[in-house]
């Protein structure tokens, strides 16, 4: 199956269409860093595999997740292709000719036997074999763990909902080097926007921890050079997770859970530094040879 139209990002990037001021700001930044930043390959290819999408209602005023890492990750001259794997389209046959891959965030449990995600995790470890680079956040980070050897399980403590802090080793990385000038001198410590239930509980066989919180044991991790496991989501903005909360407390979510949810989220809010930070680590990591 032919993917969705792949982006071709120009000097001038286009971003999709948002009617929340928060999410306009981050798309400004993104955009003059899209522009200006040294770290993208013209004429690369990078392939997103979407494994959901958020309420549609968000994904009219902040854009899929597919268009979320266009925001967070695209630069001039790349081509950015997405495929809807959770909504049965296929991987495609030439994944192995993108530079690296993106795997999204999604509702569903990375520990599911949904058909589509055990095809996911067969081409994971196909992707592992030839160390081709993979990013995956949240539901991404859980199935590279149960692709590579790892468990996932849910959260003894439930819902981490909201916006936390994260503590960086990059000791263990093998690109600590470049991983570590991509995050500069005073971006510790970081905050991440979070939204899961379920967490990785057991590390695969030479994969190495590189964050932590004091909600979540793993909240990164990393397996040689080529893979880099992010449970939060840095391609999030405040408004987009703000949108979200608010329909999960309508959807029935417990109040005292979404209360502390805002909570966090007021006390924690995710800059548009902080935002770029992430940005730059993660194209860091995809992009520099």
């Amino acid at each position: 199956m032919a993917p969705r139209p792949s982006v071709q990002v120009p000097s001038t990037v286009t971003r999709p269409k948002a009617a929340a001021a928060s999410s306009s700001r981050y798309r400004a930044a993104a955009a003059t860093m899209a522009s200006s930043a040294p770290g993208g390959r013209r004429g690369a290819k990078y392939c997103v595999l979407v494994a959901g999408d958020p309420h549609p209602q968000v994904v009219e005023k902040h854009g899929d997740f597919a268009k979320r890492f266009e925001l967070l990750l695209a630069e001039e001259g790349e081509r950015w292709d997405s495929f809807r794997i959770f909504d049965g389209e296929a991987c495609p046959k030439n994944l192995e000719e993108y530079d690296a891959l993106v795997v999204t965030g999604s509702k569903f449990d990375a520990w599911g036997d949904e058909e589509w995600i055990m095809c996911l995790i067969d081409e994971l470890r196909r992707c592992h074999d030839r160390k081709q680079r993979v990013l995956g956040i949240c539901f991404g980070h859980q199935v590279l763990a149960r692709s590579l050897g790892g468990k996932v399980e849910r959260a003894a403590r439930g819902w981490c909902l909201g916006a936390n802090e994260v503590s960086l080793d990059l000791s263990p990385a093998p690109s600590r080097a470049r991983l570590a000038s991509a995050l500069g001198a005073d971006a510790l410590p970081l905050r991440i926007h979070q939204i899961h239930q379920d967490e990785v509980t057991s590390l695969p066989p030479g994969a190495a921890s590189i964050a932590s919180s004091p909600e979540c044991d793993c909240e990164a991790f990393v397996l040689e050079d080529h893979v880099l496991a992010i449970q939060g989501h840095p391609e999030f903005d405040d408004g987009m997770v703000e949108d979200m909360l608010e329909l999960k407390r309508s959807a029935g979510l417990d109040a005292a859970v979404a209360d502390e949810a805002f909570r966090q989220l007021r006390d924690k809010s995710i800059d548009e530094k902080t935002f770029q930070t992430w940005s730059r680590l993660c194209r860091a990591f995809l992009k520099t040879s």
